[in-house]
């Protein structure tokens, strides 16, 4: 009988000591400590990436625990970013835009799974081969609805908006229209303009102004009192400046397409937002005002076609120790932005920048948060963008060594920089922009050496060539660019253009 029991006795201290092990472990997580870890980490990353300001929030056990400010909000007037200065936060804005969707779904006044076309009388989708019967709000929400238009760049301070109906027809400052192009619930396919849809179906049923219905029935009743879709006075009294990856200011991009890219908050109410969906020990949520816990759990839920990578306005993220967390980034010229929760445990991280180099800031803030909440490092996506580092070498040293500094970098370490044909394009347009062509020039021709199967190096040389002035070498590069992608069209247009010259 003795011997049963201290079988039985230790059979239950087996059990119970992992068990509590685990629970020890996630008890030993404090938040202090890692907030110095943030205090330390963030200014490193602010002065390494060109990036003046930042801020950012922890939540722990589904509440806020944590908000902070660093760096510059206006570096010329030396104004601190504070937990209440205001940033943009690109495409996060479907996240919450999301929430004033479900709303109508839970009142009843949309569905599902209904065809949009039922709902839409300011504008119709074009008709194509595909079928617009397909599109439906789950599919919106999720990016499943096969439809084109992927981001929009945005307007000008001076620029005359045009109307949502204009917008999704093709006045969206170079991102063209919004069509069918694929089968509807077929494929998983980025959309902003899907979600201008969506917007426009706010305005069609509630009969509202979608920054209207947004401000009214989700934003103040969650508590965001500093959040707008958009800009007024008060809310760009409050707001940051924006700068590009020079460190120079650049100007506010303006938006019809709220929804998909235009939500102005700080991180105190986007923590506020994104602490909503996290439910507590009896599965009640802080959001529950607004949607109920059913609703949000489908949102987090991957749809359909997804192939599990996101819900109705959130990513899913998988996380080391099988963590999986939810959540989304947005990007805007001079704003990068990112936040993520995680249900299980009632995690969560939000880190807001001014500066469009802010990806590589909010890259290592994620990185440095999912060691603390799992016990290990990510095994992709802490990896530096090249660009960035390419950037700070040209301003300090020169077009010369920051060829050099790639070449070096992509055989020495090629694991921890991000190096792509995008990388290398994106920063030729910028120098472009800058009009500094002889160093886009350089940078296109090193992504041409990096890349000398792809088509769009050679397209973007081809035209940073023709802006030089030299129509030889441009004609040269985009026949190799045609030659690569018979589809180019533009490679086409091109060569036709300067043949008429």
């Amino acid at each position: 009988m003795k011997l049963k029991f201290f079988a039985l006795f230790l059979f239950v201290v087996l059990i119970w000591l992992p068990v509590n092990s685990s629970r020890a472990s996630e008890g030993s997580r404090d938040a202090n400590k890692f907030a110095q870890r943030l205090d330390k980490l963030v200014p490193k990353l602010l002065d390494g990436n060109i990036t003046p300001g930042a801020a950012s929030a922890i939540i722990q056990n589904g509440q806020v625990i944590f908000k902070k400010g660093y760096g510059y909000a206006d570096v010329e007037k030396k104004q601190l970013v504070t937990p209440q200065t205001g940033f943009n936060i690109g495409s996060i804005s479907k996240t919450v835009a999301a929430w004033g969707v479900m709303r109508l779904v839970e009142q009843g006044k949309l569905e599902l799974d209904t065809p949009v076309e039922k709902y839409l009388k300011r504008w119709h989708l074009p008709e194509t081969e595909f079928d617009n019967n397909g599109v439906t709000v789950r599919r919106l929400l999720s990016h499943t609805a096969g439809l084109s238009l992927h981001g929009y760049p945005g307007f000008g301070p001076d620029d005359k908006l045009p109307s949502v109906e204009e917008s999704l027809s093709g006045k969206t400052n170079g991102s063209g229209d919004v069509h069918l192009i694929m089968e509807p619930g077929t494929k998983w396919k980025y959309s902003g303009g899907g979600y201008t849809i969506s917007q426009l179906l706010v305005e069609e049923i509630t009969d509202q102004v979608f920054a209207d219905y947004m401000r009214e029935q989700v934003l103040r009743p969650l508590g965001m009192q500093r959040s707008d879709y958009r800009l007024s006075e008060e809310i760009l009294a409050g707001s940051s400046v924006a700068y590009d990856g020079w460190g120079d200011p650049t100007p506010n991009p303006r938006f019809t397409a709220e929804a998909a890219a235009g939500l102005h908050t700080t991180v105190e109410d986007l923590a506020t937002f994104a602490a909503a969906a996290l439910a507590g020990p009896d599965k009640q949520l802080p959001g529950r005002n607004i949607l109920k816990p059913e609703t949000i759990e489908l949102m987090l839920t991957p749809a359909p076609a997804s192939n599990g990578t996101y819900g109705l306005g959130y990513s899913t993220r998988l996380l080391p120790n099988k963590k999986i967390s939810k959540g989304h980034g947005g990007s805007n010229r001079g704003w990068q932005a990112y936040f993520q929760i995680i249900p299980e445990s009632r995690d969560g991280i939000v880190i807001v920048t001014n500066s469009s180099n802010g990806s590589s800031v909010h890259r290592q803030v994620f990185c440095a948060w999912t060691e603390w909440v799992t016990g290990e490092t990510p095994e992709r996506g802490c990896e530096q963008p090249i660009r960035i580092v390419l950037i700070s070498t040209i301003v300090e040293h020169g077009i010369e060594a920051a060829v050099k500094k790639y070449r070096e970098l992509k055989s020495m370490k090629p694991n921890d920089y991000i190096f792509s044909e995008g990388q290398l394009n994106n920063l030729g347009y910028q120098l472009m922009g800058k009009e500094k062509i002889n160093d886009a020039i350089e940078i296109f021709k090193l992504n041409v050496e990096a890349y000398p199967e792809a088509s769009n190096p050679y397209d973007s040389l081809g035209e940073a060539y023709m802006k030089n002035g030299n129509k030889e070498l441009a004609i040269k590069n985009y026949k190799k660019s045609l030659e690569l992608n018979p589809d180019n069209t533009n490679a086409v247009d091109m060569l036709k253009k300067m043949a008429n010259q």
